[in-house]
């Protein structure tokens, strides 16, 4: 099992060099991608780092794209320059170097830096329960092999980083990460998880992701470019209609990932993210899938109708 990791970055040439020193102690990547996606004063890296350079900034999703063009690895995990990993990742790789049997992706836990203001270390507390819910592996890793299993952990926040992808999957499917400015992990994420034949699940946390509530990051994107979800959210609909399984799920995901939106975005867009809200559901739910929500989740029923209705309630 070989392995490559691929960094996008911009503008962070602090951070990148903590992780890479971090990545190339470890010793367990056979091939390690930068690419610097227009960086103000180009970053520079070890001599046995691949630097790949985009003149001008194409976005994170474009540059994770063509790091994934130039891995040579049978295994790809993309990191950002900000995060770490964790003291399991090494544990996982072991792990995962067992298994006899091909995986098209493995999801691991992260802890995110918010939870140390709780005197946690860990996941928030929404992916937690999707993870006890999904019932997956304790200590080591798991296939997910029911249904109930995967349209929980299908829910657990879209990040690039937090799965080891096998190479061959990826470019067999042609899953790639969107070129939108924000949430452009979203397709990846859902179409990989409706491609994927055998997916593992492990409860070790392998990486360590970096919030914070000021700066540049696109975490804290408040502007109309957050109104870019929408891109995402429809070439991610129109894939999963059909699937028995995923669609529901994505509902769900796709409901609450818009209320965030709605509480982060500045409040003079509210009203454009309402009406596109609307038109959203509009275009992607018929009366059947409503009907069949109203017996088995009304309150998610409710919850579509009302963003239909534009926060309104319905006359």
């Amino acid at each position: 099992m070989t392995r490559a990791l691929v960094i996008p970055v911009r503008n962070d040439a602090a951070a990148l060099a903590t992780l890479l020193q971090q990545a190339l102690g470890l010793g367990l990547f056979d091939q390690i991608v930068v690419v610097d996606d227009g960086s103000d004063i180009p970053v520079s890296a070890p001599e046995q780092v691949q630097i790949i350079r985009h003149v001008t900034s194409l976005g994170a999703g474009a540059a994770r794209n063509a790091g994934l063009d130039a891995v040579s690895c049978d295994h790809v995990i993309f990191f950002d320059s900000d995060d770490l990993f964790a003291a399991d990742f090494g544990a996982l790789c072991a792990d995962l170097q067992r298994e006899q049997v091909p995986f098209d992706f493995c999801l691991f836990r992260h802890n995110d830096s918010r939870m140390a203001a709780r005197g946690r270390w860990g996941q928030m507390p929404l992916d937690n329960a999707l993870w006890r819910q999904a019932n997956a592996a304790n200590g080591a890793h798991g296939a997910l092999w029911t249904a109930r299993d995967t349209a929980a952990l299908a829910q657990t926040a879209n990040y690039p980083w937090n799965k080891i992808y096998r190479t061959q999957f990826l470019r067999d499917h042609g899953l790639r990460f969107s070129h939108d400015r924000v949430h452009n992990d979203i397709t990846l994420h859902w179409l990989g998880f409706a491609a994927a034949e055998r997916v593992l699940a492990s409860d070790r946390i392998c990486a360590h992701h970096v919030v914070t509530t000021c700066g540049a990051r696109l975490t804290n994107e408040t502007g109309r470019a957050r109104l870019g979800v929408f891109a995402p959210l429809r070439v991610a609909a129109v894939g999963l209609r059909d699937h028995v399984v995923l669609w529901p799920a994505f509902l769900r995901f796709a409901a609450g990932l818009l209320d965030w939106v709605r509480d982060v975005l500045h409040v003079s867009l509210q009203n454009d993210l309402d009406q596109a809200t609307g038109q959203f559901w509009r275009a992607h739910l018929d009366s059947d899938t409503l009907d069949t929500l109203n017996r088995t989740d009304p309150v998610l029923a409710l919850r579509l109708v009302l963003q239909m209705a534009g926060g309104r309630v319905p006359c």
